[in-house]
């Protein structure tokens, strides 16, 4: 009852403390060090209480002021995020030369991408540099921007390709003349992120080149299985599971070509082209003059010269035709697109001793199966030879001995629960033949066993019980002594009354 006492009242005091006790909610959480000494110093300043958590890197406050403190800090501008925005131009200074506001510029641009990217949830904190070149008067002489981000995941997150594509195209699309190629991300660990892009790329890399990729090799590899899985399960269905051994290694054409032709033929009949357009002209002159231009000579062409004005009958003809041909055209645009199977190869075991007919039959219907051909240069070779069972007489016989030692385990455990059971059962029978014989003993002839008999053999005294002794030795000097049990009760009888 003290002890219960006790630990009441403590539970009670315990309750009071507590009820009593200041709850304190996180004001703000994964802060950077510059912010929290300015939060830290607000709060001083303002006697507002509050409480370190180093585990969660968090400032508390009273669960009552927190949405108050909030605001009032928002007024005062903080948390500022850990770097300066474009806020940097709220207090520009007069007199800044080009150089400085170019870097002023750069330093707000990098702040707000990394608030913008440290706002993602698996992003714990970002760094974010920039490098912009000055602009140049000649294209080949401008050099391209570069930008590096460097993240700190959160404890168990992971950037999939999707977050570190957004963060690319983000960084990409906020700075003038930044190609996402030129933006690497790498987090804390030393982990390349930005890679994720260029292997992601099934068919081919955004510049068109063909370089083969992990994800390119799944691809092949998932042929692979398909086309292996297609000749084994058939070839299982004759000689049996397990008597079929199929490999196939596929090569994948991963370039994507465009071609074009274009041809000009004549009509085969004529040997010419469609006419399209004919334009005749004819001129003629027949009457008396000058012959048209005169002799050839010093004597017409030079002034001064005497010439002849004697009329001669002439006549003239000039005849000019064009013919314009259509020209035959065929044009024919082919692109080839990738995935297609460049080359393949192919190798069959089968379990037995084949002839070369049944080899053959077995060839043309693999053949059929994997969609081999000559002309792609593909390769198939099927061979019979026998399999070598070792490893599975050796792991059957491991089994055996494995159901041979548990059987001999269970016949034991079993041996000795029976044996265990009998002796439980003979010591149980051994009772109660025990207490059968007693209870057969007449009531005149059973012996009431003395102190000292008790003494001598317990197993009376547990075999009886005490209550049934201690009432038997009552009826015994009872019956002994009736003269001083009378007396005693009249004893007893005056005492109460």
């Amino acid at each position: 009852m003290i002890a219960t006492a006790l630990i009441t009242a403590a539970l009670l005091l315990f309750f009071v403390f507590w009820a009593g006790r200041t709850a304190y909610d996180p004001l703000f959480a994964g802060l950077d060090v510059n912010d929290q000494a300015a939060i830290v110093a607000y709060l001083r300043e303002n006697n507002i209480p509050y409480r370190l958590d180093s585990a969660s890197n968090a400032i508390l406050t009273p669960r009552d002021q927190v949405y108050e403190t909030r605001l009032t800090l928002a007024q005062e501008g903080l948390p500022k995020g850990g770097s300066a925005g474009f806020e940097i131009f709220d207090d520009a200074k007069m007199g800044m030369s080009e150089f400085q506001q170019k870097i002023s510029y750069i330093r707000a641009l990098e702040g707000e991408l990394e608030r913008t990217i440290a706002r993602m949830d698996a992003v714990e904190y970002a760094r974010v540099s920039l490098v912009i070149p000055e602009q140049r008067l000649f294209l080949e002489q401008q050099q391209p921007s570069t930008a590096s981000v460097l993240l700190r995941l959160s404890v168990g997150s992971q950037l999939g390709f999707n977050q570190v594509k957004a963060i690319v195209h983000l960084v990409s699309h906020s700075v003038d003349g930044l190609h996402p190629d030129n933006v690497t991300v790498v987090d804390t660990s030393g982990h390349i992120l930005s890679d994720m892009i260029g292997d992601s790329m099934i068919i081919y890399p955004p510049d068109g080149g063909s370089t083969v990729t992990s994800v390119q090799r799944e691809l092949e590899r998932q042929r692979e299985r398909e086309l292996e899985a297609k000749a084994r399960l058939m070839l299982e269905q004759v000689f049996g599971p397990g008597s079929v051994v199929v490999r196939v290694k596929v090569d994948l054409d991963f370039d994507k070509r465009s071609r074009s032709l274009v041809e000009y033929s004549p009509n085969p009949e004529t040997g010419q082209g469609v006419p399209r357009s004919t334009q005749k002209e004819e001129e003629s002159y027949t009457g008396q003059g000058s012959p048209v231009g005169g002799p050839p000579g010093t004597t017409t062409n030079i002034p001064g010269y005497a010439i002849s004005t004697q009329a001669v009958n002439s006549e003239y003809n000039r005849t000019e035709a064009t013919t314009n041909y259509e020209i035959t055209t065929r044009k024919s645009d082919e692109i080839v697109t990738p995935g297609g199977i460049r080359r393949l190869t192919a190798s069959v075991l089968v379990d037995g001793e084949l002839d070369e007919t049944r080899i053959a039959e077995l060839r043309e219907v693999i053949s059929s199966a994997i969609g081999y051909s000559e002309q792609r240069g593909d390769t198939l070779v099927v061979k019979s030879m026998r399999f070598s069972t070792a490893f599975a007489d050796a792991m059957a016989e491991e089994l055996r001995k494995e159901r041979l030692m548990r059987l001999i385990s269970g016949t034991v455990i079993a041996l000795l629960a029976l044996a265990c059971a009998g002796l439980a059962g003979f010591w149980w029978w051994r009772r109660r033949k025990e207490r059968l014989a007693l209870a057969t003993v007449p009531e005149e002839t059973r012996r009431i066993p003395t102190i000292q008999e008790m003494l001598a053999s317990p197993d009376l005294l547990a075999f009886q019980g005490e209550l049934a002794v201690l009432e038997e030795q009552l009826r015994a000097y009872a019956r002994n002594n009736p003269e001083e049990v009378a007396n005693l009760v009249n004893e007893w009888l005056s005492t109460e009354s």
